[in-house]
């Protein structure tokens, strides 16, 4: 289960981007996590959860935002397609297109106490 060391190293980041802030605990943790990181929501909540204990996030809460997939055809413009239906082929012109959102996994903020 990946969201375990994701939540650790989510942890990580922000213990350390609060002891330079010179703040005591870290009160909110917000995150962007792309669809296509193949993340479980439930999974990395539960991960952070039990991970927080003992730390300054202890009583933090976490928000995830889901930026959901994006495939872009270079050759004959765009689509989108869900994460269900994932197909890097164009179906319009069978160019295979690229990833354009879908892959972010970044700490926007963290609420400092």
């Amino acid at each position: 289960m990946h969201e375990v060391g994701l939540a650790r190293e989510v942890l990580r980041i922000a213990e350390e981007e609060a002891r330079g802030h010179g703040a005591e605990r870290i009160e909110r943790i917000r995150l962007r996590v792309g669809e296509f990181r193949g993340v479980v929501a439930e999974a990395l909540d539960f991960a952070f959860q039990v991970l927080r204990e003992g730390t300054m996030a202890a009583t933090a809460e976490l928000c995830v935002e889901t930026v959901p997939l994006r495939v872009v055809c270079r050759r004959c413009g765009e689509w989108e397609v869900r994460m269900e239906d994932l197909c890097l082929t164009c179906p319009v012109c069978g160019a295979v297109g690229e990833i354009e959102n879908g892959r972010e996994l970044e700490i926007v903020s963290l609420d400092l106490g």
